[in-house]
């Protein structure tokens, strides 16, 4: 017992350590995985069936990606308009890929901000599958120059085999102030906006402080959510 207990204080240890080193919890680990490295609209995959286990090729047309380029006109004129651009892409994208799919379906996992096991629905999502998605989509707008203020950030992770919170997001860093922000498509049903909210939050308390969390349309923490953070 004396030896498991020091084995035990050990991981702990490393555990803390690692999370000193990257307080953000910032991880390439499914993206390695599941994601492609270099995205195009012509040539990219979605993840879906919980935990990437399926992995659909997809390829959209140039008028389909025109019409995600259009999220983006008028070009934004500061860091917070761009977050709501990228996030209304997103929401397009995960519409014309899902109609491909069948994820457009309705998320019935989804409850009180949590995400519940799907009994092999390959039309579900969890949230390794929508960062990893997101992150594609992403990195897929920032490789066309669609993205002027942010840059696409690893994905980020959050909760623990104790809190039962297990969580991943995709992230986008801002350019000007450093600042990563949490752009969680998990939260909301499939083809609707994304939440956003500072990283920071994110990691925090479980589920968040929404400012109304039953409006799957809110954008933003609220301001006792957010503490010495700025909102998006």
């Amino acid at each position: 017992m004396r030896w498991r207990t020091i084995v035990t204080g050990l991981v702990v240890a490393a555990a803390l350590a690692a999370c000193d080193r990257n307080p953000l919890h910032l991880s390439h680990t499914f993206l390695d995985t599941y994601a492609g490295p270099d995205p195009t609209p012509a040539g990219f995959h979605q993840c879906h069936g919980f935990g990437c286990a399926q992995s659909t090729p997809i390829s959209l047309s140039a008028a389909e990606w025109q019409s995600v380029r259009a999220e983006f006109t008028p070009p934004a004129a500061d860091p917070r308009t761009e977050r709501r651009q990228i996030t209304d892409a997103i929401a397009l994208l995960e519409r014309l890929v899902g109609a491909r799919t069948g994820t457009i379906a309705h998320q019935w996992t989804r409850h009180d901000l949590l995400i519940w096991p799907n009994d092999g629905d390959p039309t579900q999502l969890d949230c390794i599958d929508e960062a990893v998605n997101t992150w594609t989509y992403m990195t897929t707008m920032a490789h066309d120059g669609l993205l002027r203020f942010h840059d696409v950030a690893p994905l980020s992770y959050a909760g623990s085999m104790f809190d039962f919170h297990m969580r991943n997001t995709a992230v986008l860093r801002e350019r000007a102030s450093g600042e990563y922000f949490a752009i969680d498509s998990s939260l909301v049903e499939a083809g609707e906006r994304p939440l956003i909210m500072p990283l920071t939050v994110w990691l925090g308390d479980w589920p968040p402080a929404i400012a109304d969390a039953s409006d799957k349309g809110a954008l933003t923490p609220s301001p006792a959510s957010v503490a010495d953070s700025r909102s998006p």
